[in-house]
């Protein structure tokens, strides 16, 4: 039986964003996103948390230095913090900077420079909501299958 660990390491930043569809009134984006349409947008102390994996390295005794982690993360929120994200962001003026959005985003841009060790990425947005975001394929369990040639 293969073995395999995980870390996970929580990280912060703050930002602003407001929710909004252009072709919808003021009064029709509240009724959808409530608070999160204020004109003049608002904001979070979003908190990330993300799940690495993979073999334990023999001389080291860690899945990941927390060097590396923090040398491919910290450039990717550094572009977030203390942003008006559905302004200065690129990404989020096509794309609504939901917390399911934020995850992705944060995902697209560690998976390269993770490789196969980016498992799950969790974004805290308040004390009782959170999102999710994962890949077909990066928990270990559906590793294993692939590599098995159960896809």
């Amino acid at each position: 039986m293969r073995e395999f660990v995980s870390l996970t390491k929580r990280y912060r930043f703050s930002a602003g964003h407001r929710l909004y569809l252009k072709g919808l009134s003021d009064e029709e984006n509240m009724k959808i996103f409530d608070t999160c349409s204020n004109p003049n947008g608002h904001g979070h102390d979003y908190y990330v948390e993300l799940k690495i994996g993979g073999d334990i390295d023999p001389v080291t005794g860690m899945v990941v230095a927390p060097g590396e982690l923090d040398r491919a993360v910290i450039p990717v929120l550094d572009k977030l913090d203390y942003k008006r994200l559905d302004i200065e962001v690129p990404y989020f003026r096509e794309h609504q900077p939901t917390g399911e959005n934020i995850a992705r985003y944060i995902w697209e841009r560690l998976e390269p420079s993770l490789r196969c060790r980016l498992i799950h990425i969790r974004v805290s947005e308040t004390d009782s909501s959170y999102f999710e975001y994962f890949e077909e394929g990066s928990y270990p369990y559906e590793c294993k299958k692939s590599r098995k040639g159960n896809t």
